[in-house]
């Protein structure tokens, strides 16, 4: 930073950015760093400010105590902190602390729906960080909402393990048989490795009573410790 910056809103603006997405910065820095951005309140403060949340320290306590405070002072902002957030939430890294702001802000079809935009983004392209795709999808699965079955389906294919098991869980949380279908497809499928994920949805289908429409594929498939009787329900062996 130039010394003429040092003495411009600007310069000032820029440096308290810095500092807050400075994982080694000084917790007491930050915080004057926060108070500063906060006071200056513009579009462009508060998104550095939520920045913040893309950030992890070492000090799992003061990191998770430094996010908790943050979080209520941009809550208490009202509607000046939406459109920063929208805004931040498509770009960031780390999206549970900014979806939880923006489901309290605007609620819950609000945040579910941003993350269904988000997914079906990631669906179309040829992404290798598998991360942010199964971070939605766990978001998702703290969620019942009518969108999430069809949202997650595609994510069963994915490349990635986690993602699919992230896509599974997603849909079994809802508890709604239109889940049914394409999980059954997972159990017979003889080129899904992931014995993790078909025990997974084993289970529950033993626990549901669900059905799968074609016994003959699933149980040369199942994982051990699972056997489909003549009418296509589940049960453990």
């Amino acid at each position: 930073m130039g010394l003429f910056d040092m003495f411009t809103k600007e310069g000032r603006l820029r440096k308290h950015a810095r500092v807050m997405a400075d994982r080694n910065t000084l917790p007491e820095d930050r915080e004057v760093s926060e108070r500063w951005l906060l006071d200056e309140g513009s579009g462009q403060a508060l998104y550095a400010l939520l920045k913040r949340f893309d950030v992890r320290i070492s000090q799992q306590i003061v990191d998770t105590q430094e996010k908790e405070r943050l979080y209520d002072r941009l809550f208490a902002l009202g509607e000046d902190l939406d459109g920063p957030l929208l805004q931040f939430v498509r770009a960031a890294s780390n999206r549970t602390w900014p979806l939880k702001l923006l489901e309290a802000r605007q609620g819950t079809d609000a945040a579910v729906g941003l993350v269904v935009e988000l997914l079906a983004a990631e669906q179309g392209t040829a992404s290798f960080e598998p991360e942010r795709k199964r971070h939605l999808l766990v978001w998702l699965a703290d969620h019942v909402h009518p969108t999430v079955v069809e949202t997650a389906t595609p994510f069963l294919s994915d490349f990635d393990e986690e993602v699919r098991y992230a896509a599974a869980e997603a849909m079994l949380a809802q508890e709604d048989e239109a889940a049914r279908p394409a999980l059954a497809a997972v159990l017979a499928d003889d080129k899904e490795e992931s014995m993790r994920l078909k025990h997974r949805i084993a289970t529950v289908f033993s626990r549901k009573g669900w059905r799968v429409e074609d016994p003959d594929a699933v149980s040369g498939s199942l994982p051990t410790g699972f056997r489909v009787l003549d009418d296509g329900r589940l049960v453990a062996a």
